[in-house]
């Protein structure tokens, strides 16, 4: 079997390789704000939306941390609560709401081209967890990875 994965999985190396890109679409954006701001929009607004979804998404992250790190500790797999809709609602939270309301704040359209950076990346990378999943759960996780998306949220079926 391979070697237990640290509780963050992929995540360090696609967030940092995301932090490089975003770090270069926010500099285009300075150089450029004509081009890549969302001027259509008073920031105020932007600011306001950016505050109003921080608060569900904090709180959403918060959960799905806790959840996590309590099945990692007790070495066991989670398909419950918001791992019954996503088998990997970190990196959702990440692609779906944390880099949006990132780029909000900076006033930049083009810094919204990092969600999908991230997912790609996500998608890349993702296998090794998938692998060892597969093997320290076997048909459990399988069944799991057949009915719940890996990033985009699953709507329950009825």
């Amino acid at each position: 079997m391979a070697a237990r994965l640290s509780l963050w999985g992929v995540g360090p190396k696609t967030i940092g390789l995301t932090v490089l890109y975003g770090l270069l679409t926010l500099w285009i954006t300075r150089q450029w704000p004509q081009c890549f701001s969302l001027g259509f929009i008073p920031y105020v607004y932007l600011l306001a939306i950016a505050i109003v979804l921080s608060v569900p998404t904090a709180v959403l992250y918060a959960v799905t941390l806790h959840a996590i790190s309590r099945a990692y500790k007790a070495d066991r797999l989670v398909t419950t609560g918001v791992y019954a809709v996503c088998r990997n609602p970190l990196y959702a939270v990440w692609v779906f709401l944390w880099l949006p309301i990132i780029a909000l704040l900076c006033n930049s359209w083009l810094f919204l081209t990092c969600s999908v950076v991230l997912y790609v990346l996500i998608r890349w990378f993702i296998g090794r967890e998938e692998k060892y999943l597969e093997e320290r759960f076997g048909q459990e996780y399988l069944d799991y990875k057949r009915r719940v998306n890996a990033v985009m949220p699953t709507w329950p079926r009825r």
